[in-house]
Protein backbone atom coordinates (compact mmCIF):
# COMPACT_ATOMS: atom_id res chain seq x y z
CA UNK A 1 0.00 0.00 0.00
CA UNK A 2 2.80 2.57 0.58
CA UNK A 3 3.79 2.12 -2.87
CA UNK A 4 0.84 3.17 -4.17
CA UNK A 5 0.56 5.75 -1.70
CA UNK A 6 4.21 7.39 -3.30
CA UNK A 7 3.22 6.66 -7.04
CA UNK A 8 0.01 9.01 -6.48
CA UNK A 9 1.89 11.31 -4.25
CA UNK A 10 4.70 11.40 -7.96
CA UNK A 11 1.90 11.65 -10.28
CA UNK A 12 0.38 14.51 -8.36
CA UNK A 13 3.14 16.21 -8.50
CA UNK A 14 4.37 15.61 -12.30
CA UNK A 15 0.46 16.72 -12.81
CA UNK A 16 1.30 20.07 -11.33
CA UNK A 17 4.61 20.77 -12.46
CA UNK A 18 2.82 20.22 -16.16
CA UNK A 19 -0.12 22.19 -15.63
CA UNK A 20 2.65 24.96 -14.38
CA UNK A 21 4.67 24.77 -17.87
CA UNK A 22 1.76 24.60 -19.75
CA UNK A 23 0.26 28.02 -17.52
CA UNK A 24 3.88 29.81 -17.92
CA UNK A 25 3.87 29.24 -21.79
CA UNK A 26 0.31 30.44 -22.20
CA UNK A 27 1.51 33.56 -20.12
CA UNK A 28 4.91 33.76 -22.29
CA UNK A 29 2.55 34.02 -25.44
CA UNK A 30 0.23 36.26 -24.13
CA UNK A 31 3.24 38.50 -23.17
CA UNK A 32 4.80 38.77 -26.36
CA UNK A 33 1.61 39.02 -28.34
CA UNK A 34 1.01 42.30 -25.72
CA UNK A 35 4.50 43.64 -26.25
CA UNK A 36 4.17 42.96 -30.00
CA UNK A 37 0.54 45.13 -30.42
CA UNK A 38 2.61 47.56 -28.28
CA UNK A 39 5.28 47.82 -30.51
CA UNK A 40 2.82 48.03 -33.36
CA UNK A 41 0.90 50.87 -31.85
CA UNK A 42 4.48 52.70 -30.99
CA UNK A 43 6.10 52.97 -34.92
CA UNK A 44 2.44 53.86 -36.06
CA UNK A 45 2.13 56.66 -33.85
CA UNK A 46 6.15 57.40 -34.59
CA UNK A 47 5.46 56.97 -38.20
CA UNK A 48 2.87 59.54 -37.93
CA UNK A 49 5.03 62.14 -36.14
CA UNK A 50 8.02 61.51 -38.20
CA UNK A 51 6.10 61.92 -41.79
CA UNK A 52 3.84 64.94 -40.28
CA UNK A 53 4.35 67.95 -42.72
CA UNK A 54 6.44 70.70 -41.49
CA UNK A 55 4.87 74.29 -40.98
CA UNK A 56 4.80 76.58 -44.17
CA UNK A 57 6.94 78.91 -42.85
CA UNK A 58 10.28 76.55 -41.98
CA UNK A 59 9.38 75.63 -45.63
CA UNK A 60 12.47 77.09 -48.20
CA UNK A 61 12.25 77.86 -51.10
CA UNK A 62 15.32 76.49 -54.12
CA UNK A 63 15.48 77.71 -57.45
CA UNK A 64 16.59 74.92 -59.87
CA UNK A 65 16.85 74.58 -63.57
CA UNK A 66 13.51 77.30 -63.88
CA UNK A 67 12.01 75.78 -61.27
CA UNK A 68 10.64 76.44 -57.35
CA UNK A 69 11.43 73.30 -55.21
CA UNK A 70 10.87 73.70 -51.25
CA UNK A 71 13.16 71.80 -49.09
CA UNK A 72 13.48 71.78 -44.82
CA UNK A 73 16.43 73.20 -43.61
CA UNK A 74 18.56 70.36 -41.24
CA UNK A 75 18.19 72.07 -38.12
CA UNK A 76 14.38 71.39 -38.72
CA UNK A 77 15.42 67.99 -39.56
CA UNK A 78 17.38 67.30 -35.77
CA UNK A 79 14.42 68.88 -33.73
CA UNK A 80 12.14 66.48 -35.49
CA UNK A 81 14.61 63.79 -34.66
CA UNK A 82 15.05 65.17 -30.86
CA UNK A 83 11.30 65.40 -30.32
CA UNK A 84 10.61 61.84 -31.63
CA UNK A 85 13.22 60.52 -30.86
CA UNK A 86 14.75 62.15 -28.02
CA UNK A 87 18.15 64.26 -27.98
CA UNK A 88 19.97 60.63 -26.70
CA UNK A 89 18.08 58.58 -28.82
CA UNK A 90 19.37 58.94 -32.23
CA UNK A 91 23.28 59.43 -33.71
CA UNK A 92 24.60 60.13 -36.99
CA UNK A 93 28.07 59.02 -38.61
CA UNK A 94 29.67 60.41 -41.15
CA UNK A 95 30.27 57.33 -43.50
CA UNK A 96 32.16 59.12 -45.92
CA UNK A 97 32.77 62.87 -47.04
CA UNK A 98 34.93 63.60 -50.08
CA UNK A 99 35.39 65.47 -53.07
CA UNK A 100 34.07 63.56 -55.82
CA UNK A 101 37.00 61.42 -57.93
CA UNK A 102 34.70 61.94 -61.24
CA UNK A 103 33.98 65.11 -60.89
CA UNK A 104 36.40 67.38 -58.28
CA UNK A 105 34.07 70.04 -58.37
CA UNK A 106 31.50 68.26 -56.28
CA UNK A 107 31.48 67.07 -52.29
CA UNK A 108 30.03 64.52 -51.92
CA UNK A 109 28.96 62.30 -48.67
CA UNK A 110 27.35 59.71 -46.99
CA UNK A 111 26.06 59.35 -43.26
CA UNK A 112 24.11 56.77 -41.51
CA UNK A 113 21.40 57.84 -39.11
CA UNK A 114 21.15 55.25 -36.14
CA UNK A 115 17.79 55.46 -34.31
CA UNK A 116 15.92 53.45 -31.15
CA UNK A 117 12.94 52.73 -30.70
CA UNK A 118 11.66 53.67 -26.63
CA UNK A 119 15.05 53.70 -25.67
CA UNK A 120 16.64 50.56 -26.95
CA UNK A 121 13.73 48.27 -25.61
CA UNK A 122 13.27 47.31 -29.36
CA UNK A 123 16.69 47.89 -30.52
CA UNK A 124 17.84 50.28 -33.54
CA UNK A 125 17.06 50.68 -37.09
CA UNK A 126 20.27 52.14 -39.34
CA UNK A 127 19.67 54.18 -42.87
CA UNK A 128 22.59 55.67 -45.44
CA UNK A 129 21.94 58.82 -46.82
CA UNK A 130 23.42 60.09 -49.96
CA UNK A 131 24.09 63.96 -50.02
CA UNK A 132 26.14 66.19 -52.43
CA UNK A 133 27.34 69.52 -52.51
CA UNK A 134 28.34 72.05 -55.14
CA UNK A 135 31.92 73.79 -54.79
CA UNK A 136 31.34 77.94 -55.29
CA UNK A 137 33.91 79.60 -56.89
CA UNK A 138 34.56 83.58 -57.11
CA UNK A 139 34.89 85.34 -60.32
CA UNK A 140 39.06 84.72 -60.28
CA UNK A 141 38.37 81.32 -59.84
CA UNK A 142 39.07 80.71 -55.96
CA UNK A 143 37.01 78.77 -53.86
CA UNK A 144 34.35 80.52 -51.89
CA UNK A 145 34.43 78.35 -48.61
CA UNK A 146 35.35 74.78 -48.87
CA UNK A 147 34.39 73.61 -45.29
CA UNK A 148 30.74 75.47 -46.07
CA UNK A 149 30.53 72.93 -48.62
CA UNK A 150 31.68 69.51 -46.90
CA UNK A 151 28.93 70.38 -44.28
CA UNK A 152 26.24 71.22 -46.83
CA UNK A 153 27.29 67.69 -47.99
CA UNK A 154 26.95 66.31 -44.96
CA UNK A 155 23.74 67.86 -44.05
CA UNK A 156 21.89 67.17 -47.41
CA UNK A 157 23.14 63.17 -46.77
CA UNK A 158 21.22 63.82 -43.33
CA UNK A 159 18.61 64.61 -44.63
CA UNK A 160 18.28 61.79 -47.65
CA UNK A 161 18.81 59.18 -44.16
CA UNK A 162 15.74 60.80 -42.69
CA UNK A 163 13.69 60.95 -45.27
CA UNK A 164 13.56 56.66 -45.32
CA UNK A 165 12.76 57.56 -41.62
CA UNK A 166 9.40 59.27 -43.17
CA UNK A 167 10.71 63.35 -42.55
CA UNK A 168 10.33 65.45 -45.69
CA UNK A 169 9.52 62.44 -47.37
CA UNK A 170 6.60 64.23 -48.93
CA UNK A 171 8.61 66.75 -50.47
CA UNK A 172 11.06 64.38 -51.55
CA UNK A 173 7.91 62.89 -53.67
CA UNK A 174 6.81 66.21 -54.57
CA UNK A 175 10.47 66.44 -56.27
CA UNK A 176 10.27 62.93 -58.03
CA UNK A 177 6.72 63.88 -59.77
CA UNK A 178 8.09 67.29 -60.51
CA UNK A 179 11.40 65.54 -62.90
CA UNK A 180 9.16 63.23 -64.22
CA UNK A 181 6.80 65.91 -65.55
CA UNK A 182 9.86 67.97 -66.99
CA UNK A 183 10.86 64.35 -69.08
CA UNK A 184 7.64 63.79 -70.27
CA UNK A 185 7.36 67.74 -71.28
CA UNK A 186 10.94 67.46 -72.80
CA UNK A 187 9.62 63.86 -74.59
CA UNK A 188 6.69 66.31 -75.75
CA UNK A 189 8.45 68.95 -77.43
CA UNK A 190 11.42 66.97 -79.00
CA UNK A 191 10.80 66.73 -82.85
CA UNK A 192 8.79 63.92 -84.12
CA UNK A 193 10.50 61.37 -87.00
CA UNK A 194 8.60 59.83 -89.40
CA UNK A 195 8.21 56.01 -89.35
CA UNK A 196 9.51 55.65 -93.01
CA UNK A 197 13.10 57.49 -91.97
CA UNK A 198 14.89 54.42 -90.55
CA UNK A 199 14.02 52.54 -93.49
CA UNK A 200 15.14 54.96 -95.71
CA UNK A 201 18.31 55.60 -92.99
CA UNK A 202 19.40 51.51 -93.89
CA UNK A 203 19.58 52.27 -97.29
CA UNK A 204 22.10 55.38 -97.01
CA UNK A 205 24.09 53.35 -94.57
CA UNK A 206 24.68 50.69 -96.84
CA UNK A 207 25.06 52.57 -100.49
CA UNK A 208 28.80 53.58 -101.61
CA UNK A 209 29.71 56.98 -101.85
CA UNK A 210 28.32 57.05 -105.76
CA UNK A 211 24.78 55.45 -104.80
CA UNK A 212 24.39 58.01 -101.90
CA UNK A 213 25.52 60.91 -105.07
CA UNK A 214 22.71 59.66 -107.16
CA UNK A 215 20.21 59.82 -103.97
CA UNK A 216 21.29 63.27 -103.82
CA UNK A 217 20.66 64.50 -107.23
CA UNK A 218 17.17 62.67 -107.42
CA UNK A 219 16.26 64.40 -104.38
CA UNK A 220 17.65 67.60 -105.82
CA UNK A 221 15.40 67.34 -108.58
CA UNK A 222 12.45 66.09 -107.14
CA UNK A 223 11.88 69.19 -104.08
CA UNK A 224 13.54 71.72 -106.81
CA UNK A 225 16.86 72.42 -105.68
CA UNK A 226 15.77 72.55 -101.39
CA UNK A 227 18.90 71.84 -99.03
CA UNK A 228 18.72 68.36 -97.52
CA UNK A 229 16.00 67.98 -94.39
CA UNK A 230 16.95 67.27 -91.14
CA UNK A 231 15.07 63.67 -90.32
CA UNK A 232 12.67 65.33 -88.65
CA UNK A 233 11.82 67.38 -91.32
CA UNK A 234 11.05 64.89 -93.95
CA UNK A 235 7.26 64.38 -94.72
CA UNK A 236 6.52 60.45 -95.36
CA UNK A 237 5.71 61.23 -98.65
CA UNK A 238 9.23 62.61 -99.19
CA UNK A 239 10.23 59.71 -97.51
CA UNK A 240 8.31 57.26 -99.83
CA UNK A 241 9.76 58.51 -103.08
CA UNK A 242 13.27 58.24 -101.77
CA UNK A 243 12.95 55.12 -100.03
CA UNK A 244 11.65 53.95 -103.83
CA UNK A 245 14.37 55.74 -105.99
CA UNK A 246 17.00 53.78 -102.92
CA UNK A 247 14.94 50.43 -104.57
CA UNK A 248 15.87 51.87 -107.83
CA UNK A 249 19.29 52.49 -107.42
CA UNK A 250 19.89 49.09 -105.02
CA UNK A 251 18.68 47.12 -108.41
CA UNK A 252 21.06 48.97 -110.91
CA UNK A 253 18.95 51.54 -111.42
CA UNK A 254 16.61 49.43 -113.69
CA UNK A 255 12.58 50.35 -112.69
CA UNK A 256 10.54 47.67 -112.25
CA UNK A 257 8.47 48.65 -115.51
CA UNK A 258 11.78 48.84 -117.69
CA UNK A 259 12.48 45.31 -116.74
CA UNK A 260 9.44 44.46 -117.85
CA UNK A 261 9.08 45.87 -121.02
CA UNK A 262 12.76 44.00 -122.04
Amino acid sequence: MATVKKTTAVNEDSSTIGEYEIQSAFDWAKERARARDERSKLLVQMGKELSEPFAPEVEKILKKGGASLTYIPVSEVINRLNKVFGIDGWSSEIVKCERDQLDPEFIVACVRLTVSVDGDHYGTVSKDGYGGQKIKRMKNGDIVDLGDEFKGAVSDALKKAAQQFGIGLYLARSEEALSLDEAEEVAASAPQVSEKYPQFKTFLDKFTPEQKGEVKQFWTKVSDGRPTPKPHEFTDKELQSLIAECVRIEFGGITLDESHNG
